[in-house]
């Protein structure tokens, strides 16, 4: 992986750091057990592929009728759900 390429991945993984960490949401849920008399310890793990323009493999693709074809098993499908977030276009 080249210097450029390394770069640009630390700084997204220091915008989905600030993201998470800026949401008004997630402080307001986490004083919210604050006050329950818990400690909230939040470790998040993402897996971040990269792939070259040139390798759809994984990539999604919109047909003409709208439907969405990804490279989502239904284990990722189910977990995107869980996390409230639709693949429907």
């Amino acid at each position: 992986m080249d210097d450029r390429l390394e770069h640009l991945l630390q700084e997204l993984s220091v915008a989905i750091n600030e993201s998470v960490s800026g949401s008004e949401q997630i402080r307001s849920v986490i004083a919210q057990i604050g006050g329950e008399g818990f400690e909230v310890l939040l470790f998040l793990n993402a897996t971040i592929a990269i792939l070259r323009a040139d390798e759809r493999a994984l990539s999604s693709r919109t047909h003409m009728n709208g439907k969405v074809e990804s490279g989502f098993n239904a284990e990722d499908v189910e977990f995107l759900k869980s996390m409230r977030i639709s693949l429907k276009r």
